[in-house]
């Protein structure tokens, strides 16, 4: 009888006997699988190189290079010229004096819109009187010449379908008349 020595011996022995080729059998798999990504990648830069896009996208980022290149240096001569113009401190100094103008404005007209009730309550206080009657007195003629306009609007609609109605009369008789002629 085998001892538990030797039968253990065995079975792990069968074990790494099948651990062994299933590791053999993934290594062969995994070379497969190299091989073939190395033949399609071959195939691709292939297709990449025969096509002409990467000497296209070469030729781009160097027009693209080239174009950002260009534009810094006219920015930095056109900032150059700007500083050496000193137009900049102009403006600002242009825009200072400005805004000081409108606030002396501003502040002398709200003198003189003080003055004015002051130095004539009876000229505003008439003024405002003339406005509120000028309102009344023209509403009325204004809701007349609404109602007028109305009226006139509602004749035309009228003589509009009366004529509508003739012509379309006409345009059937002499539709008629045409075809007896034809029949003729």
């Amino acid at each position: 009888m085998p001892s538990k020595k030797s039968a253990s011996k065995s079975v792990s022995n069968t074990q790494l006997k099948n651990r062994a080729e299933e590791t053999a059998k993934a290594v062969k798999d995994a070379a497969k699988t190299i091989r073939d990504v190395a033949t399609s990648t071959r195939e691709a830069v292939k297709v990449f190189s025969d096509s002409g896009a990467v000497m296209e996208l070469a030729e781009s980022v160097q027009i693209a290079a080239t174009a950002a290149k260009d534009t810094v240096e006219d920015v930095r001569d056109t900032t150059k010229e700007l500083h050496d113009s000193r137009v900049a401190a102009e403006a600002a100094g242009a825009v200072e004096q400005t805004l000081s103008s409108a606030e002396e404005t501003a502040m002398l007209a709200k003198q003189t819109a003080t003055q004015v009730p002051k130095s004539a309550p009876r000229t505003t206080r008439r003024a405002v009187k003339v406005a509120k009657t000028i309102k009344k007195s023209s509403k009325p003629a204004v809701k007349q010449a609404k109602k007028t306009m109305k009226r006139g609007k509602t004749k035309a609609r009228v003589e509009a379908k009366k004529l509508n109605r003739k012509l379309a009369k006409v345009s059937a008789t002499s539709q008629k008349h045409a075809r007896k002629i034809k029949v003729k």
